[in-house]
């Protein structure tokens, strides 16, 4: 029986051959489209994931465990999710939790990133957990209790 909340391998190759074209264009300097400048961008922010990008086969196959952490083309993913959230300001809250951690409290931008991506793999989590579409409601709402902190 498969997942329905799972992508089938295919389309999960896919999805990370966009990541890995990306980086291995920015790497050899050649010209990037706008998506493809969004991802080297943030795959440049994270060198601890930069060794994933060695062996294609690998990067695209991998099964990435609980156990290992986080998975990296999850992680990446996200930012990349996030990065366009403040670029629309939708949710508010997350440009506003941004603007208050970057320019109040004085956090490199990245972790302020971080504080935001905790919040939506949680979310993204329990909505694959119970087999339903995200609730950006929801989302927001959460977001909006860090706000309050």
């Amino acid at each position: 029986m498969t997942d329905k909340t799972s992508p089938d391998r295919k389309t999960l190759r896919a999805h990370r051959q966009i990541f890995w074209d990306a980086w291995q264009k920015a790497q050899a300097d050649l010209p990037l489209n706008a998506m493809e400048v969004r991802i080297s961008r943030v795959i440049q922010m994270h060198p601890e994931y930069h060794h994933f990008f060695n062996d294609m086969e690998d990067f695209l196959d991998r099964d990435f465990q609980v156990d290992d952490g986080m998975n990296p083309y999850l992680h990446l993913s996200l930012h990349l999710a996030i990065e366009e959230q403040l670029a629309t300001k939708q949710p508010i809250e997350a440009a506003q939790i941004m603007e208050r951690e970057v320019v109040e409290r004085k956090h490199e931008r990245h972790d302020a990133i971080h504080i935001i991506l905790e919040v939506l793999a949680e979310t993204v989590y329990e909505s694959q957990r119970e087999g339903r579409e995200i609730d950006p409601l929801a989302y927001a709402h959460k977001l909006k209790l860090i706000l309050q902190t």
